[in-house]
This record gives structure tokens, C-alpha cells and sequence, in this order.
């Protein structure tokens, strides 16, 4: 009998093993029934529209790369893409600092005050987002809030147009959109650091700059990371923003894929081609920035 408790004891682990297993299969089949039905599917949906071309105002199953040709063969879309990165990194080298610094006063300056201060971060999410980018129309507008103060101190004697309509308005816009969705999952991950890290590392006579690059930016690493993605993707997917505040000068390669599936002249093949192009293009430079954030950390 003492000879197989030991194995009644190991299959009883493997059994409970085996049932958490099980549970956690069964936890996960509803998140993989709503990725496949509401990402995966239609993605692979785009992807086969991408190879196929129009005759007049059809469609043909008609399997071809002409779709990616035409756009390695444009300037105009290799333009429009850059720029559209570009916006998205500048947007992003904005929002996620000051993320960073508005959750570190939070957690480690103005503690009793973060939960006030969280509360107005969400409460700035309930407005809608052409309202918000509509206010930010009106305060960078010509006749805006900003011109007209600049003009009321006499620093100005005409509204400076550069303001709207350009790629700085469009940056500054997306800027001002993005930043609460990317101070909450910093804040989140700051959370979990206790401020004994913070001061044994000066107590060892680490400098602050030193402290931040090497100890706090790696232990908020899953909310830089978090909220890089919602700024740097959200902003080169957008195309509503460029289109109110970016006119003519600032528009980005989401306003040509909108083109293409939408009015007369539409052509979804080329504009599922764009998609593509454009998602394979931002997810590179997010992968890259995200090792660059990693290598800088380490030394």
C-alpha cells in the first residue's frame, strides 16, 4: 500500500492538472470565437479581395499582385505612407512620455490625489471623438481660442495658420486624443512598483535619469508597450482626423484607403492592397521601436 501513494499521489496532480487545462481551453473558447468571427475572418476576407480586380463597378475573382504592383509603383502612396508613419511616431514620441510623466506624479507624487486625477482621464473619454476633435478645431482654429489669445497679448498681429490645416494640427489633435488612453495602462503597470525599488536604487547612489531609464521604464515596460501601440496604431489608422483638421497637406494614407471603398470611383481590391501594405508597414515599425525601447533600457 505505502508502495503506490506515491503513484496515486502524482496521478491525482496530473488529474487536477489536466482538469485546469481543461478549464482554461474552455475559459478561452469565447475570446477565440470572437477574435476569428470579428478579425480573423474578415481579414482573410480583405486579403483574398486584395488579389482580385474591378471591371466597371464589379468585382472579379481574378487572383493577382497587379493590386501591390500599382502600389510599389506610385510615389504618391509611398508619400502617403511615410507620411503616415512619420505622424504616427511624432504623435507617439508625444503621448507616450507624457503618459509616462502624468502616471509617475500620480503614483509617486500626488498619490493621495490619483484616483481624482483618473477620474478625469476617463471622464475626458466619455465625449465623443468628433467632438473632440472638432474642440480641437476650434482651439487651433484661425478665429480658435489659441489665435485669438495670441492676438489678445499681443504677440501676434494675424492668426498663424499654420495651426490648421496642416500636419502639426493633425499631430497635435491626435495627440490630445490619445493621450488618456495611454496614461491608463502606464499608470496600471506603475501601480504594481513599489517605491522601496525606487529608493534603494538612489540609496546605492543610482542617478534619477539612471534610475528611470534602467529601473522604471523596464518594470512599466507592459503599459509603455500597451499604450505605444494604441498611439502609434491609432494614429496611422486614422483618417478622420486628417480629413477635419489636416486638410489638404495632411492627409495620410487612411483617407486614400477610405476613398477606395466608398463613392464612385471606388476600387476595393486596391484599397484592401493599401490595408494590407499599410498594416504589414506599421506593425514593422512597431516591433523595431518596441527592440530600440528594450536596447536602451539594458545599458
Amino acid at each position: 500500500m505505502a508502495a503506490r501513494e506515491p503513484e496515486r499521489a502524482l496521478a491525482a496532480i496530473g488529474g487536477s492538472s489536466g482538469r485546469i487545462f481543461d478549464g482554461t481551453i474552455a475559459a478561452l473558447i469565447p475570446a477565440g470565437l470572437c477574435y476569428a468571427v470579428l478579425f480573423a475572418i474578415p481579414m482573410i476576407c480583405l486579403l483574398v479581395i486584395s488579389t482580385w480586380r474591378t471591371s466597371g463597378f464589379e468585382l472579379v475573382a481574378d487572383f493577382s499582385l497587379d493590386n501591390y504592383a500599382k502600389i510599389a509603383a506610385s510615389s504618391l502612396h509611398r508619400v502617403l505612407l511615410i507620411r503616415t508613419v512619420a505622424i504616427g511616431l511624432i504623435a507617439s514620441a508625444v503621448v507616450v512620455p507624457a503618459a509616462f510623466a502624468m502616471s509617475y506624479v500620480m503614483r509617486f507624487v500626488l498619490e493621495r490625489r490619483a484616483q481624482l486625477i483618473l477620474q478625469l482621464v476617463l471622464i475626458s473619454l466619455f465625449s465623443g471623438y468628433i467632438v473632440r476633435i472638432y474642440s480641437w478645431r476650434t482651439i487651433l482654429g484661425k478665429q480658435g481660442l489659441l489665435n485669438s489669445g495670441l492676438k489678445w497679448l499681443g504677440l501676434t498681429n494675424q492668426p498663424l495658420e499654420f495651426l490648421i490645416y496642416s500636419n502639426l494640427a493633425t499631430v497635435i489633435t491626435l495627440s490630445g486624443l490619445l493621450l488618456p488612453l495611454a496614461v491608463l495602462p502606464i499608470y496600471s503597470a506603475m501601480v504594481n512598483i513599489s517605491r522601496e525599488h525606487l529608493e534603494a536604487a538612489l540609496d546605492l547612489g543610482s542617478s534619477r535619469w539612471r534610475l528611470i531609464r534602467t529601473i522604471l521604464v523596464p518594470m512599466a515596460m507592459p503599459g509603455i508597450r500597451t499604450a505605444f501601440a494604441f498611439a502609434f496604431l491609432l494614429a496611422a489608422g486614422d483618417f478622420v482626423t486628417p480629413a477635419l483638421v489636416g486638410g489638404t497637406q495632411g492627409i495620410m494614407i487612411g483617407n486614400v484607403i477610405s476613398d477606395q471603398f466608398r463613392g464612385i470611383g471606388s476600387n476595393w481590391p486596391l484599397g484592401a492592397a493599401l490595408a494590407f501594405v499599410t498594416m504589414v508597414a506599421v506593425l514593422l515599425v512597431y516591433f523595431i521601436v518596441l527592440r530600440l525601447i528594450q536596447w536602451v533600457t539594458r545599458w
